[in-house]
């Protein structure tokens, strides 16, 4: 788990997830502001992490920026 301050000075706390078709992502929870998701590259548990570690904060903030609402994902 990586922890990131995004331009409005909200933190985030970013963990790994998985789709039901097997997609890895990063999930970003931030109190008040929901769940965000973004996919990965990565098709394996052991290769998202290995992403999420090599990501900077600033690579974090920039995948935040793209991601999607978390609930989004569960309606379509």
């Amino acid at each position: 788990m990586r922890a990131i301050i995004d331009a409005d000075g909200r933190e985030w706390s970013v963990t790994l997830g998985r789709e039901s078709y097997g997609m890895q992502v990063l999930l970003f929870v931030a109190a008040g502001a929901g769940v965000r998701k973004a996919l990965l590259a990565s098709d394996t548990r052991i290769d998202a992490q290995a992403e999420l570690d090599q990501l900077t904060d600033a690579g974090l903030r920039e995948r935040l920026a793209a991601s999607v609402p978390w609930e989004d994902s569960l309606m379509g």
